[in-house]
């Protein structure tokens, strides 16, 4: 979860979480917070054992250092579990006053009937505003005599999938050319259709050279002659460079599209640029030599996709990826 949020999410953003294994039964927890506030463990026998951030958030460290170090704690029958969000300790009154972490400290040393504490914390809310101004969260789980030695149902299996049918369309002006690679986001976003999932590297090999085609030979109006030789090469990556930096407008427009049903389905990927077009029919029909650095690109989307087809005017390439249902 981590290095997926890690690899999606961009970089001013993360996601603040509590993750608890409960295991009744054997009376254990297992607690996993980043970046949330406290949450606690009122103990049937009246202690409370505070549930602290001990880590950051998921999506701000990456898989080589995230620690995925669990605090452990013993659990008896009648335990509570409370948790909430940081909406409910910033909710503030008509004098701009937060809510704050010793009003809710000060609601639980007050309880007495553990079964009305989460209706207290509530009506004190309501009662200091009731203006939330962030998203206002709270969980209580309680560990009683009927479910502790109950065992969880088998989850339900669905042998097919419903249908899927969306499409999604992003259009990259100059700023996001210049500073951000969306590849590994559009795949991820295509990889949440399970049945993309065994084509995953053919997906983002030409999901790669479509967006590298259109970066380069469209809005960079680069030449891809130059790539006849090394040195040439050095110099189309030197230009390519340059001119990236220097780009002030521009865009490439990307639409994905999924279209299934119970016998299979399949998934579209179109692309165009703000480029002056080239003769893709010509580009398709030329003789590579072995030593050549250049013009293979095409040649890979074709083999690789099920489907491939361009405007007329060289701007823009569609390919398209099927499947067929399982039996």
């Amino acid at each position: 979860m981590n290095a997926k949020l890690k690899q999606i999410l961009p970089v001013e953003m993360f996601c603040c979480a509590t993750l608890l294994d409960i295991d009744p039964v054997q009376g254990a927890l297992r607690v996993w917070n980043g970046g949330l506030p406290d949450g606690y463990l009122l103990g049937a026998d009246g202690r409370r054992t505070s549930l602290g951030s001990r880590h950051l958030p998921l999506g701000v460290l990456s898989a080589a250092t995230f620690d995925d170090t669990c605090e452990h704690f013993p659990l008896a029958l009648g335990d509570r579990l409370l948790l909430l969000s940081d909406g409910v300790i910033e909710s503030r009154n008509a004098q701009d006053e937060l809510f704050g972490e010793q009003r809710l400290l000060a609601l639980l040393d007050a309880n007495d009937d553990p079964a009305l504490l989460f209706d207290e914390i509530k009506q004190a809310l309501l009662a200091f505003h009731g203006q939330a101004q962030d998203d206002l969260s709270l969980i209580e789980v309680s560990l009683d005599e009927a479910g502790a030695g109950t065992a969880l149902p088998a989850p339900a299996i669905a042998h097919r999938s419903p249908p899927i049918d969306w499409s999604a369309q992003f259009e990259l002006r100059a700023e996001s050319l210049r500073c951000s690679n969306p590849l590994p986001f559009l795949l991820q976003l295509l990889l949440q259709v399970s049945p993309l999932r065994p084509r995953a590297g053919a997906i983002y090999t030409v999901l790669g050279e479509l967006y590298s085609n259109a970066l380069e030979h469209g809005v960079l109006a680069l030449d891809s002659a130059l790539k006849c030789d090394a040195e040439g090469f050095q110099r189309y990556y030197e230009l390519r460079r340059q001119r990236l930096q220097q780009l002030a407008d521009g865009y490439i427009r990307l639409e994905l599209g999924i279209k299934a049903n119970a016998g299979g389905g399949r998934l579209r990927i179109a692309i165009s640029d703000s480029g002056t077009g080239f003769d893709v029919a010509r580009a398709l029909q030329a003789r590579h030599c072995g030593q050549c650095l250049s013009g293979r690109g095409l040649h890979l989307v074709r083999q690789l996709s099920d489907e491939f087809a361009w405007q007329a005017d060289g701007r823009g390439l569609s390919v398209e990826f099927a499947w067929v249902a399982e039996a």
